[in-house]
C-alpha cells in the first residue's frame, strides 16, 4: 500500500517498509548513513555491492548525497520503529515518462536473507509507480553468483555477459546484464500486495 505523508510516499507491509532517505522521512535522522557503510563493510558486501568499487565512507555518502535516489530497506518492529534491513537505489535515468530507463543496485544485510525478496518486490514498485520507471536494469558482477539469483527471483530477466567491462579485484571482469518491465512485474506485484497487511507507521 502506499502511504502519504509530509510529501512522500513509502511502500509498506505490515512487517516491512521501503522508505525514501530524504528530509522529513522516518529514517533520515544522524548516523543512518554510518550504520548502513559500517554494516556493508563488516560483511564485506563494499565491493559486490558497488561493483568492484573500494568506497569509504566519505565516498559511500558521496555517492548518495549525488543521486538523491537512497531507499532504506526496513523492518517494522513490533513498537513499529524502524529497523534498516538494507537499502537500494536507482541511477542513470534516461528518457522522459513512459519511455524511462533506470539502473539499480540494492544491498541487503544478513538479517534480511527471510525478507529480501519482500522487500525487494516494495523496493521495485517504488521504482516504477513514484519515480516513473518503465524499465529497470541491472548490472553485476559476473562472479557475484546470488546477486543474479536474487534478481532472478524478483523477476529479472537474464540480458547478456559483457566481457570485461567492471573493474574488480585488479581485474576487468565480466558484467551480468539483466532487465525487468514495468508491465511484467506490476500484475504480479498488485496481485501479492493485495494480500499483506499493511500498518500505520508514526509520524
Amino acid at each position: 500500500m502506499t502511504r502519504e505523508a509530509h510529501g512522500w510516499t513509502f511502500y509498506q507491509t505490515r512487517d516491512l517498509a521501503v522508505v525514501p532517505y530524504m528530509e522529513g522521512s522516518p529514517v533520515h535522522r544522524d548516523g543512518v548513513l554510518l550504520d548502513l557503510y559500517r554494516r556493508t563493510r563488516d560483511e564485506g558486501k563494499i565491493e559486490t555491492v558497488f561493483c568492484g568499487d573500494k568506497l569509504n565512507f566519505d565516498s559511500f555518502v558521496a555517492f548518495f548525497e549525488k543521486r538523491k535516489t537512497l531507499q532504506i530497506l526496513c523492518r517494522v518492529e513490533n513498537d513499529r520503529t524502524l529497523r534498516p534491513a538494507g537499502y537500494c537505489w536507482i541511477d542513470m535515468p534516461r528518457g522522459v515518462d513512459g519511455a524511462r530507463a533506470v539502473m539499480c543496485g540494492f544491498c541487503f544485510f544478513r538479517e534480511a536473507t527471510r525478507v529480501a525478496v519482500d522487500l525487494g518486490k516494495l523496493g521495485l514498485a517504488y521504482w516504477f509507480e513514484d519515480m516513473r520507471a518503465d524499465v529497470i536494469h541491472g548490472v553485476l558482477l559476473e562472479s557475484n553468483k546470488p546477486g543474479i539469483h536474487y534478481a532472478l527471483k524478483l523477476g529479472f530477466k537474464d540480458v547478456c555477459v559483457v566481457p570485461e567491462y567492471l573493474y574488480a579485484g585488479g581485474h576487468l571482469v565480466g558484467a551480468q546484464v539483466m532487465i525487468l518491465r514495468r508491465e511484467e512485474f506490476m500484475p504480479g506485484f498488485d496481485e501479492w500486495l493485495s494480500r499483506q497487511i499493511p500498518v500505520e507507521i508514526p509520524e
